[in-house]
């Protein structure tokens, strides 16, 4: 069993951007950013976020957002650095914090500030978190000092690490981290974890159009399989298959005797048309797999 984070002290935001809005590059004017309202739903002081960090300094959501989007002037980007007291920092890095329900963002946004062990910015405060959307947050960690092995991620959260940055260069860094979240606890062999860097290659399947994934033939499969009475434990299976190297060994990952699990591989290879004992044909399953995953209609990641 993963042992939940502990808790650590620092400014979370209590506002979200707007729910319409790209979150590559989300809307904001420095006119409004640092003045912008509380939550939707309740006026001042009444809002889901009004118990955490108020308005002063470190985790303003207009100065986080100015910092991650690629559209924002340079002079503006380096005006934010500067009120988050980034201004001087060394690399940073992005990482993206996405729960499956929005109550659960801000205790998983202080959950990664203590999990990654992020160290204070040089302005003496901690690292800048804020709410970006219902259910996605950042964290801006200074590359020196976090932690290589953070602390196991509760169940129904996903976070994406980006590549270490100068501060100029977070935009890049956020991109990366919000694409590896997707890949974050994705099936029973993902860690909750997702480092970009580590992803390599594999994070480009990401990028592939949702409608062209789902209309491919062997992601169509897929899907027609899942939706059998036993169709969730058939994907665990498949995919237990496709990551370890014999049989037994899937099965003593999944605590089944081999038999039961060479019958669930031979119901995979007749949806797919494929042999799982040919290297090329696994890896063709493997990849069809991870396109559903990262496409199908439950993956809250999205």
């Amino acid at each position: 069993m993963e042992a939940a984070w502990g808790l650590a002290a620092g400014p979370v935001s209590e506002r979200v951007a707007d729910p319409v809005g790209d979150l590559a590059d989300p809307p904001w004017s420095w006119e409004a950013g640092a003045e912008a309202g509380p939550v939707p739903g309740g006026p001042a002081g009444s809002g889901p976020y009004d118990d955490l960090w108020r308005p002063g300094g470190l985790g303003d959501p207009a100065l986080v957002q100015a910092v991650l989007s690629s559209a924002m002037p340079e002079a503006q980007r380096s005006r934010a650095l500067y009120l988050l007291g980034l201004a001087l920092a060394g690399p940073m890095r992005a990482a993206a914090v996405v729960v499956a329900e929005p109550a659960a963002l801000p205790e998983a946004l202080r959950a990664c500030a203590a999990g990654l062990l992020a160290p204070p910015t040089r302005a003496g405060g901690p690292a800048p978190q804020a709410v970006l959307w219902p259910t996605v947050g950042v964290l801006l960690l200074p590359a020196a000092g976090a932690a290589r092995r953070p602390a196991p991620v509760p169940c129904g959260v996903a976070v994406g690490l980006g590549p270490a940055v100068a501060p100029e260069r977070l935009p890049e860094s956020w991109a990366a981290a919000r694409r590896a979240a997707r890949f974050a606890g994705l099936g029973p062999t993902w860690p909750r974890l997702a480092d970009a860097a580590e992803l390599g290659a594999e994070a480009l399947l990401a990028d592939i159009p949702r409608d062209a994934a789902l209309a491919h033939p062997d992601v169509a499969a897929l899907a027609r399989l899942e939706a059998e009475p036993d169709g969730a434990q058939m994907l665990v299976t498949l995919e237990t298959v496709c990551r370890t190297r014999s049989l037994r060994e899937a099965a003593k990952l999944l605590c089944l005797h081999h038999s039961s699990v060479a019958h669930r591989v031979a119901r995979a290879e007749r949806a797919l048309g494929t042999s799982l004992s040919d290297p090329a044909q696994r890896q063709r399953a493997c990849t069809a797999l991870l396109l559903w995953r990262l496409n199908a209609p439950d993956n809250w990641r999205n």
